[in-house]
């Protein structure tokens, strides 16, 4: 039961992920997080390099791959 709910919740973080990519303002987009470790600041700097269509592309691939991942996690362990 737990795991369904945890799937869940993380199933609507990546729509609310991808909704965000396509309707989310450039600005918003733009200043997205601080980096707490290091790989989060080599990815950062990756993603403040990319253009602002790169960052909409590379948002909706991990909203979607997230969802994706979860709802096969809440299927396959019933």
């Amino acid at each position: 039961m737990g795991y369904k709910i945890f799937s869940i919740i993380f199933i609507l973080c990546g729509l609310f992920i991808m909704w965000f990519a396509i309707f989310g303002k450039k600005k918003e987009i733009k200043e997205i997080g601080i980096p707490t470790n290091f790989i989060d600041v080599i990815l950062m700097m990756i993603y403040k390099l990319l253009p602002s269509i790169f960052r909409k592309i590379l948002l909706f691939a991990l909203g979607l791959a997230i969802s994706i991942g979860f709802t096969y996690i809440l299927f396959k362990l019933r």
